[in-house]
């Protein structure tokens, strides 16, 4: 890692030349960073879900979904520093805990805008979505917690995933399709358990390891944490198994008046909230627990509560001939 470690030297001066720039910019920089956030996005997906276009939400929150855990495991792969854990100058301007190489704001904005703007098809999509992926990434840099190279790779996995995503999505949606429900969910099992056997495996190497000296001012860190892992699996399969259910359900429709629909958005959030807390006090709080809760509460968001959207009144219901993705 040689070569990298001087990398992240030569890297440092133009860090340092950023954070110079007036405290005016910091709390816009703040805000920008957000939008290259998983839970960002994951947050934003029940309102689509429930009250614009399951549809778009899906193929977006499946987008998002392989851009955060190939992020996640390409990080313990990596097992690269940030700029302030290695160098007192840079003022960390957030504090994260995992390694920094690749980008996770970098590669999942890209991922996320970029599939927005795919699924726009216009020319004025595709620029927003790269003049916000490069304000992303210069906060990320003037934040202080990564390297010109972090966000680089960040963007070009993120538009890795872009392109698996667009030649991959209709024969995998078609095969998906045909198999039984039992399949179905068992299939979402095994990829929920996959993935957190690849983060495993990607850790074996460094076994023993721990943070360098030279990584002082990171402070007290666990970056080979597989937390955000096992939270990913947990969505994911609460993601593919709601799914499957739902549409054997028959689906939904989640046009209407804006009153029913923020009437769903407000009453599926509480609920979401209660299943939360509830989740905290009843499940043992490691990584087990972690995994069932994040599986239980997406599948409230899939499955649960468009079934009782419908039950009420708040939604009426789909014809089953109508496909989710298309």
């Amino acid at each position: 890692m040689d070569f990298l470690d001087d990398l992240h030297k030569a890297e440092l001066a133009p860090i340092i030349w950023l954070q110079n720039w007036p405290d005016v910019v910091e709390p816009v920089l703040q805000l920008v960073s957000v939008l290259g956030t998983d839970t960002f996005f994951l947050l934003c997906l029940p309102v689509l879900y429930w009250c614009v276009n399951p549809a778009l939400a899906l193929r977006l929150g499946l987008t998002v979904l392989l851009a955060a855990a190939t992020n996640a495991i390409g990080k313990l792969v990596a097992h690269q520093p940030r700029p302030y854990w290695i160098d007192s100058r840079i003022h960390p301007l957030s504090i994260e805990q995992s390694f920094g190489l690749p980008s996770g704001h970098a590669q999942i904005g890209t991922a996320g805008l970029g599939r927005l703007a795919a699924m726009a098809g216009r020319p004025w999509a595709w620029c927003t979505a790269g003049a916000i992926v490069a304000l992303v990434c210069l906060s990320r840099l003037y934040l202080g917690v990564h390297f010109i190279s972090d966000v680089v790779a960040g963007v070009l996995l993120g538009l890795a995933v872009l392109l698996i995503v667009s030649k991959l999505e209709r024969p995998a949606t078609a095969w998906w399709r045909r198999q039984e429900l039992w399949a179905q969910l068992t299939v979402s099992l095994m990829l929920s358990g996959a993935l957190i056997g690849v983060a495993a495996l990607a850790n074996v190497p460094y076994a023993g390891w721990a943070p360098p000296p030279s990584w002082s001012s990171a402070g007290t860190i666990d970056p080979e944490s597989m937390d955000t892992v096992i939270t990913m699996a947990g969505v994911l399969l609460g993601t593919l198994a709601g799914t499957s259910i739902m549409y054997r359900l028959g689906w939904f429709d989640a046009g209407g008046a804006f009153g029913l629909r923020a009437a769903r958005w407000a009453l599926g959030t509480v609920v979401a909230v209660l299943i939360w807390y509830a989740e905290r006090e009843v499940l043992p709080q490691n990584g087990l627990g972690t995994y069932v809760g994040y599986a239980l509460l997406t599948l409230w968001v899939q499955v649960g509560a468009p079934v009782l959207f419908i039950r009420l009144g708040l939604m009426s219901r789909a014809g089953k001939a109508r496909a989710v993705v298309h």
